[in-house]
Parts: structure tokens; sequence; C-alpha cells
């Protein structure tokens, strides 16, 4: 017998409130309730999920910028990931994705030991996919990647990678690297803010995700050195 499918069902909740509206989508055993909350600055979403095998709610870690809402629109693109949709803003600026259980988001699940979701930003047409460059260190990575972005200016970019090793001379600081204090980039990793990242001769290396999202809304390809 083959494997049973999971059961996927969309639900769509709006309440009478013209201040508030949720939207719940079922996933199997687990509802995810999408609605937005609002502060005397901001109108953010809020995020709840039912276990109807416990009956009880959970408010899960939520990793990523969040998208401000004033109204929006909640369908289920498979047992990953959410795709949401802002109304009243431009096309652009208006396709999020929540995930809920990527790879991602069940590596942080398994860290942290508690449910997750993380937000991530859509994007229309095609998407930039990065360019990882692997090797051991001293094998010329730095090189190839001045090469690509000193012929290919506009389209290939380049995020700036964090460290908790001291600068060297003529180094500067968020142009090299970023350099954190351990404390800080220990955490911003726990927390699901870094790409990958790497203990070289005692020191912590890694790519955030900031730094790459902010090579891509350039709309040029990331370079990504591996093997510091």
């Amino acid at each position: 017998m083959g494997e049973e499918a999971p059961e996927f069902r969309v639900d769509r909740i709006t309440l009478g409130s013209k201040d508030c509206q949720q939207n719940a989508i079922v996933v199997g055993d687990k509802t995810y309730v999408i609605g937005r909350t609002d502060d005397d600055s901001k109108s953010t979403f809020g995020i709840k999920i039912l276990d109807k095998l416990t009956q009880t709610w959970i408010v899960p870690t939520v990793l990523g910028a969040q998208p401000p809402s004033k109204s929006h629109s909640a369908i289920l693109v498979n047992e990953e990931k959410i795709l949401v949709v802002e109304k009243g803003i431009s096309l652009n600026d208006s396709i999020w994705f929540l995930e809920i259980d990527t790879p991602f988001v069940k590596q942080q699940r398994k860290i942290k030991g508690s449910e997750v979701v993380s937000w991530s930003k859509g994007v229309l047409g095609v998407a930039q996919k990065p360019v990882v460059i692997s090797g051991p260190s001293g094998v010329g990575k730095g090189t190839l990647i001045a090469k690509l972005m000193k012929e290919y200016p506009l389209k290939f970019g380049f995020s700036v990678s964090h460290t908790t090793r001291s600068p060297r001379v003529k180094e500067i600081d968020g142009v090299h690297y970023h350099f954190a204090g351990r404390s800080k980039m220990e955490q911003d990793i726990s927390e699901g803010e870094f790409l990958e990242f790497a203990h070289v001769h005692g020191n912590l290396y890694g790519t955030s995700i900031e730094a790459v999202e902010s090579v891509t809304d350039e709309g040029k390809v990331k370079s990504l050195p591996l093997l510091y």
C-alpha cells in the first residue's frame, strides 16, 4: 500500500472588525492562524498554532523580518509553506511566505526544542540563485569573486561576512568583514539569522541571511564563498 497522503485543507476566517483579519490554514493535525495585531506604531502579523490532537494553542518562535499588514489573503502552497499576499500595496512588496516545515524550520525547531515558523520575502519573476564558491583557505576564492564583480558589476554582488576575530591591518569593518562579538554572533546563530557559519582557528565566520538579502534585493547574483 502507498503512503497515506497528508491532509491539506484551507479555511478562511474573516472577523467582523474592520481592524482585524485572520486566516486559518489547516495542515494535517495543526491549524495555523495568521492574524493582524495592532500596537501604537505599526500593524504586524501574529501567529498561533492549534494542535488538534491535544486541543492546545501554541505561540511559536517567529524568525525573519515580519511583513506589516492592513489586510491579507493566505493560501497553502504545500506542507512546507503558506503564501501570504498583502492587500493595498504594490505587487512587488505584497508577496510573503510563512515557512512552517521547510528544512530550515525543521533545523531551528530541533535547535530550540519548540515550535518555530519563519517569514521569507517572495519575489516576482525569475529569482536570482546564489553562486557557491567552495575551497580551502588560500586557493583564490576572493580573487575569483573580485574578477566576477569587476567584469560583471551589474550582475554579481558580494555580501560581507561576519567574524569574531580581530581586524587585521587595513581591514575595514563593514567592508572586508563585519567584526562581531562572540556572544552576539553566537546568539544570532542560535536564533537562525545566519545562512551558514564555521569555526576556524578558534574564531567564528558566517554569512547572515540579511547580508544575502541585501545583495539579492539589488537584483544581483550573490557570490557565496565557503570554507574560510
